[in-house]
């Protein structure tokens, strides 16, 4: 197996539910809600933390297949630039899956997607939530990103919370070598 998938499944496994209610917590805390945010929800912090677990655990299942694996190693081997044309013509193609053997449970999509912090991102698994909790959490999704050196995307809020780039403009860029920093 190679090294790609292999940090990508060591970061999966290390998703934990204590994280979620470090999430929570901190938003509290920087909206001083610390004890009424969940006061006119019908549903409590632990109870959307524990949906959203087993979202993820749906998800993590999904990706961790040795089919979906198998097609992941393939596209783990690709040089960077060729990734983008790949997740295009066999990672958003449901006959392409298929034909690998792969075959997408219900509720769950795999979709192209792009962040103003402009880190390479290829593609995201994705599931929503039950429509009870989206008045405060919609989905939640596992984002595959291009190879990059974390220093390299700038984190100064200026940028990093400017407009995505168009995904087919980004994927674009990825794919000619270009820098993803360079757009405004």
């Amino acid at each position: 197996m190679n090294r790609w998938w292999n940090r990508r499944l060591a970061r999966l496994k290390q998703i934990e539910l204590s994280s979620f209610s470090k999430v929570f917590l901190v938003i509290n805390k920087i909206n001083n809600w610390e004890n009424d945010m969940y006061s006119n929800l019908s549903y409590g912090q632990n109870e959307l933390a524990q949906t959203m677990r087993v979202t993820y655990d749906e998800l993590i299942d999904f990706v961790t297949t040795p089919e979906f694996r198998a097609v992941m190693e393939e596209f783990g081997d690709l040089p960077s630039q060729e990734r983008p044309a790949f997740v295009l013509s066999v990672l958003l193609s449901k006959e392409e899956l298929a034909r690998r053997g792969v075959h997408i449970p219900d509720g769950i999509l795999i979709q192209r997607s792009a962040f103003g912090d402009r880190r390479p991102t290829l593609f995201y698994v994705k599931k929503y939530l039950p429509d009870k909790y989206s008045d405060v959490w919609q989905n939640v999704n596992l984002t595959f990103d291009n190879e990059f050196l974390d220093e390299d995307i700038s984190r100064a809020p200026e940028v990093a919370w400017r407009q995505p780039l168009p995904v087919h403009l980004q994927a674009e860029v990825m794919a000619s070598g270009g820098d993803l920093e360079q757009i405004p």
